[in-house]
């Protein structure tokens, strides 16, 4: 009887480790699997973003031809519809960024593309403000400074924002 309980015992063993030998692979192979699968979804979020921040540059230049095209021809009605677009869109589009969760590797680029749309908002504003004055008549001058300063600020941090993607973002 002392027999068969040893070899019982001696089996129970042998199984224990066994088992023990496949869970740990299992575990490694789960880990390995789990860790693509997150690396998968994280490229997929990421070109998520960029296709987001594609769509939004987009908008973003038609706004800015169309001022640009309003100041040339002193339409200031225009131009203070078309700085309104300015606002609405970069809004539309910074709430729109705040909804991704990036990579490392795209974080900083992320931050840049946010630090120029609240510029080129703020330049939007700006303008808008320049544009309702100058339709009554009195100046606007200094607001449209402020614009094209804000302006330049949101083109560099966009210039930031491609130089760590290693891409050209560009409103041109």
């Amino acid at each position: 009887m002392k027999k068969y309980i040893y070899v019982l015992i001696f089996f129970l063993l042998v199984a224990m480790l066994f088992w023990g030998f496949t869970e740990s692979n299992s575990d490694k192979t789960a880990s390995h699997a789990s860790s693509q699968q997150s690396a998968i979804v994280s490229a997929y979020k990421d070109i998520q973003w960029g296709d987001n921040v594609q769509k939004h540059l987009t908008v973003l230049k038609t706004d800015l031809d169309n001022v640009s095209n309003a100041e040339n021809n002193s339409d200031y009605s225009l131009l203070a519809i078309n700085a309104q677009y300015i606002i609405d869109d970069t809004q539309k589009a910074i709430e729109e960024n705040d909804k991704y969760t990036v990579s490392p590797k795209f974080q900083e680029a992320q931050k840049e593309w946010r630090l120029a749309l609240q510029d080129y908002n703020s330049a939007g504003q700006f303008l808008l403000q320049g544009a309702n004055e100058a339709k009554k008549g009195s100046g606007g001058f200094e607001n449209f400074q402020k614009a094209a300063t804000l302006s330049n600020s949101g083109t560099a941090h966009l210039k930031k924002a491609s130089e760590s993607l290693g891409i050209n973002l560009s409103l041109n």
